[in-house]
């Protein structure tokens, strides 16, 4: 028995990286040295030159078994029945002149091999080129099979921590992507007509920043994935079952059930954009569905040409599934916890304002008792009517809390709604350059609604207001005393509440600001009023100018 270990060497194109993969090889002829140089360039070689050794050498951690001339029927014959004894899902080809009917019946019994013959003619190096192609066919099938990394990764995210999620999806993405032997693996939500990258492992860098959102009309095969939820495999997917091809006299004995047709697909070059421009010659892309509704795709590239046999786009596809809930579980974490922050805001408000207004109703409701002056009834009158507006903004802080129902509105429309459902007394809204956006109309009314009934409440009722688009949103400003600086922090904060008012009217702009998800901010207006200004942009949608300022 002898043994020799493949080359260490840059790699190539469509050749195997992967150097645990050990082929046993089992030759007595004078072509064993050929063959067995011909294998070791790529992978682990262990090579035995009998029958007898070769059921010991399978006692090792061999991947497939080779089996080439110099033995007769029945030693082949006994070889195969041993590896079906001690490793009986290990692959076996079978490289010789001819083969025999015996030997063929055998193999085909196995649960995976494959037959090269040569004929009469001396063996070439075309034909030992089609035993190492046998070969990394079985090595690329090796390696596709990543059920145990699926399971490894479900379980970690099962019981990760909130703040461990993000590490552990990157964790898995790098096991898959070390077991397949690929360079990038990356996942992407869906936002809009856009697919952003939230996750990445890539083989050449810790923490990749060449990562950029993909327009959906530029990732390759994306229209099909989005309609069927079917994997996108470049080059095209091919068929699980590797051929046998054996001598024309033996197909008819082998009968139907037992053949294996010729399956093999053409890899079609790379043609897409994104393939071109990243140097990638295979991608397989599975859709990340969650309850029916595609919510990304989880992508795995490679540099080099390879094949995406069925079960392997189906145990990604489970990835993908297993990523999907993940992010839709921490999705739904956030939102529980929002809303639980949202509570207890609202309790919080609830005990500390309406304590006030009853406070005075109790003590005027005492001197009427005492002193039966009508007078302090229209005290108790006033306090009730606090109490009432109090009520109708609670309601509405509480009603924050329900799902948005956002479409594109006219924020023209909009602000004047909101301002002809206000008491404005002597008030002037003016209103410049606004343009559309994304939001709940009923919501961001209210917001409007609560800004102007502030802006009169502090600046008087004859306040000047002003609305205007900004380079990523837009500001609501009037012309009052302004907010001092070391408060402008604090009045959109959860739960501020001010002298004046009910102290709730903020605290329901900042809920519909964080519901939307966009941010607010107090400034000074140039009249000297107070300036609050919404950011409804994305970071990549704010304009340049903006952001130098």
């Amino acid at each position: 028995m002898s043994g020799s270990s493949g080359r260490a060497e840059p790699r190539t194109r469509g050749e195997p990286t992967n150097r645990s993969f050990h082929v046993l090889y089992a030759d007595a002829t004078d072509d064993r040295e050929r063959i067995e140089e011909a294998i070791g360039r790529s992978y682990t070689t262990t090579t035995v030159d009998s029958a007898a050794e070769i059921r010991d050498a399978l006692d090792h951690e061999i991947d497939c078994v080779v089996i080439g001339d110099g033995f007769d029927a029945a030693d082949v014959v006994s070889m195969l029945e041993n590896v079906v004894d001690v490793r009986p899902t290990v692959p076996v080809v079978r490289f010789a002149p001819t083969v025999e009917p015996a030997v063929c019946r055998s193999m085909v019994s196995l649960e995976a091999s494959a037959i090269e013959t040569y004929g009469d003619r001396p063996l070439d190096e075309h034909a030992i080129g089609r035993l190492a192609a046998r070969i990394d066919e079985f090595y690329h099938r090796s390696i596709s099979d990543i059920r145990e990394v699926v399971f490894e990764i479900s379980r970690s995210l099962m019981s990760a921590a909130p703040d461990e999620t993000d590490i552990e999806i990157e964790w898995g993405l790098q096991l898959v992507g070390r077991q397949l032997d690929a360079d990038r693996c990356l996942v992407f939500e869906l936002e809009g007509e856009a697919l952003e990258p939230t996750h990445c492992w890539d083989r050449r860098a810790e923490h990749p920043t060449d990562v950029e959102s993909i327009d959906i009309g530029s990732f390759p095969g994306f229209e099909t994935m989005s309609k069927s939820f079917d994997p996108h495999a470049v080059p095209p997917a091919v068929d699980d079952e590797l051929d046998i091809d054996v001598p024309e006299g033996f197909v008819g004995r082998l009968g139907a059930a037992e053949r294996r047709s010729d399956r093999r697909v053409e890899a079609k070059p790379k043609e897409h954009p994104y393939l071109r421009e990243r140097n990638l010659e295979s991608l397989l892309a599975v859709p990340i569905v969650v309850d029916w509704e595609l919510e990304g795709v989880l992508a795995i590239e490679q540099r080099i040409e390879r094949p995406w046999p069925r079960s392997l786009r189906q145990q990604v596809r489970t990835l993908g599934e297993l990523v999907g809930y993940t992010l839709d579980r921490e999705r739904r974490r956030r939102e529980l916890a929002r809303q639980n922050e949202h509570l207890e805001r609202f309790t919080s408000v609830v005990s500390h304002d309406l304590r006030n207004p009853l406070n005075v109703l109790q003590g005027y409701a005492d001197l009427v008792e005492e002193t039966e002056d009508p007078a302090y009834v229209e005290e108790i009158v006033v306090a009730a009517e606090r109490m009432e507006t109090m009520i109708d903004d609670l309601l509405a802080l509480a009603r924050q809390g329900e799902h948005l129902d956002e479409r594109r509105l006219d924020l023209e429309r909009t602000v004047r709604a909101a301002w002809n459902g206000v008491e404005t007394a002597n008030a002037v809204l003016e209103t410049r350059e606004l343009g559309t956006v994304e939001g709940d109309p009923g919501r961001l009314q209210q917001a409007f609604e609560n800004l102007f009934r502030n802006a009169i409440e502090h600046a008087g009722p004859s306040v000047r207001v002003t609305v205007c688009g900004t380079d990523d949103g837009f500001a609501v400003e009037d012309d009052g005393p302004g907010i001092p600086a070391e408060e402008r922090d604090r009045v959109v904060q959860k739960g501020y509440t001010g002298g004046n008012g009910t102290g709730l009217g903020l605290s329901i702009v900042t809920s519909v600001v964080d519901a939307h998800g966009w941010s607010v901010s107090v400034e000074a207006a140039d009249s000297g009023g107070a300036r609050f200004e919404f950011v409804t942009a994305t970071e990549s949608e704010r304009r340049p100018e903006r952001d130098a300022r």
